[in-house]
């Protein structure tokens, strides 16, 4: 199989984590084992109307038997976890793509502070449960949403890593808020961080970090949504397709990736948040405004953006197409 084939699955189990999150189990219909996968990783799923959305995987990846995911039922998106929330259930099939991974464990972790709040709990469950196997030190601190308290305590409090596990509630009267400032201070300089939320949450953590001393190396870091879109009317530019020399403009309520789409030129696309990379197109002549959350420095150096949020800050991109 290719990274990007997909398989059917059958949805085993189907369960309320909280009012706004639901967790699948999927299983193969012939009940063989699943693809392996590394802790951190994710999958594409197909949802009944043609949309493709990625979810962590957060059980433990010597369960072979078994994906399980978790979606927060997201009221400002596009459908897609409205979908699974309320059309997809028990018995129903999705296809499902193999397992990747951008919130790897380095083979070097010694050590371990691993933070999350609301549904990005999800990925660092896999994590935890590694850890844990590999008798690695960590401390797990999980704030519920304000909206979902006790979101997958069941899982947690059930798995190995349980006494590991610090809870936190955002209702300042319970007086059990996060402090990250206390979490980070005085760790052993071989700790590595993961953090998993939303970029509102997530954004000064890191900040926070990296004013304590935390190298980038060890600062981890999985985002599940995206910051303010562009406005709706943005700045106007042209893509020329390098291949065919055909020159588009890219109207100001468009992205690259979507008109393109338009005129027939297929940019893969997942999130179409710039989270995860899919649509990395290369540049080979033009200045890039870069509003993804995914390229490292070396990739925007080599020369590379993300189609689905990114634009240019001129008038044209050569794109190599």
């Amino acid at each position: 199989m290719t990274d990007d084939a997909l398989r059917s699955l059958v949805v085993a189990d189907k369960a309320m984590e909280a009012h706004n999150m639901v967790s699948f189990e999927l299983v193969d219909p012939d009940g063989v084992d699943l693809p392996a996968f590394s802790p951190g990783s994710h999958v594409d799923v197909t949802l009944p109307s043609g949309m493709v959305r990625q979810y962590s995987l957060f059980n433990s990846p010597s369960d072979r038997r078994r994906y399980r995911i978790g979606v927060w039922k997201d009221p400002n998106g596009r459908g897609g976890s409205k979908a699974l929330h309320e059309v997809v259930k028990v018995g129903d099939t999705l296809q499902v793509s193999l397992p990747r991974n951008r919130f790897r464990v380095p083979r070097n972790t010694r050590r371990a502070i691993l933070l999350a709040r609301g549904i990005g709990v999800t990925p660092i469950l896999s994590i935890a449960d590694h850890l844990k196997a590999q008798s690695i030190p960590f401390e797990l601190h999980y704030v519920f949403a304000l909206m979902s308290p006790g979101a997958f305590r069941g899982a947690i409090d059930g798995a190995a890593f349980s006494g590991d596990t610090r809870y936190y509630l955002e209702d300042s009267e319970q007086n059990q808020l996060l402090n990250v400032a206390d979490v980070l201070a005085a760790q052993p300089e071989d700790t590595h961080l993961f953090i998993c939320g939303a970029d509102w949450w997530l954004d000064p953590i890191v900040k926070t970090a990296t004013q304590k001393g935390w190298s980038e190396e060890r600062i981890h870091v999985e985002r599940f949504t995206a910051k303010q879109a562009a406005p709706l009317l943005d700045k106007v530019f042209e893509v020329k397709i390098a291949s065919t020399g055909t020159v588009f403009k890219i109207p100001g309520d468009k992205t690259v990736a979507g008109f393109l789409e338009e005129k027939g030129i297929k940019v893969p696309t997942s999130c179409e948040q710039g989270l995860c990379g899919t649509c990395k197109v290369k540049v080979l002549e033009g200045e890039v405004d870069h509003r993804d959350k995914r390229l490292s420095t070396e990739q925007r150096a080599e020369g590379f953006f993300l189609a689905c949020v990114s634009r240019a800050k001129g008038d044209r991109l050569v794109l190599d197409l």
